[in-house]
This record gives structure tokens, sequence and C-alpha cells, in this order.
């Protein structure tokens, strides 16, 4: 069975973003062969991917991605639903 789990950064929590705000960014990230360490780092690479596009042109953008990246990978990683995962230090991912 092919999983997915999707990485959105919801843009609505952030007051200082343009008028784009209110819209949602994402990526899918496929779970098929991957051990729960690679499928984190890719789960984090995929949130900051997508967070800085989604923050790129608001005021501290480097604050907001840093939020939104911890969002992410946290919602992102209850999605999955796959334990050894949620096991992962995802925090500590989320800030490399």
């Amino acid at each position: 069975m092919t999983r997915i789990v999707c990485v959105a950064a919801a843009l609505a929590a952030f007051a200082a973003l343009p008028a784009s705000a209110g819209t949602a960014e994402s990526l899918r990230v496929s779970t098929v062969g991957k051990s729960p360490e690679q499928l984190a780092v890719d789960i984090v690479h995929a949130a900051k991917k997508v967070c800085r596009r989604a923050n790129s042109g608001a005021s501290f953008a480097d604050a907001a991605t840093r939020i939104c990246v911890k969002a992410a990978v946290r919602d992102s990683v209850a999605q999955a639903k796959m334990p050894a995962l949620t096991e992962i230090s995802t925090t500590r991912l989320a800030m490399n």
C-alpha cells in the first residue's frame, strides 16, 4: 500500500504575510520503502521548502519560517500515524 504524507503550511496564522495569507502550500512525501529516520528527514526537508516559500515576503520571515516548520513537521508526523516516526525527535530535526 502506498502511503503519502502531506506536508502543509497553513498561512493564516501569520499576520505579517502578504495578500496570499489564508492559502496553504503543500508537498507530498511518499512513505514507500523508507525507514522512519529517512521519512523524518524527508518531512523536515519538505517542511522547510514549503515554509520558506510560504513566508518569503513576510516581515520577520526567518522567525515565521521556523515556527511554520515546527508546526508542519508536528502535523505531518501526526498525520502519518506511524509510531516509530512519532518516537523520533522531530523538534530536534526541524531545527537542523
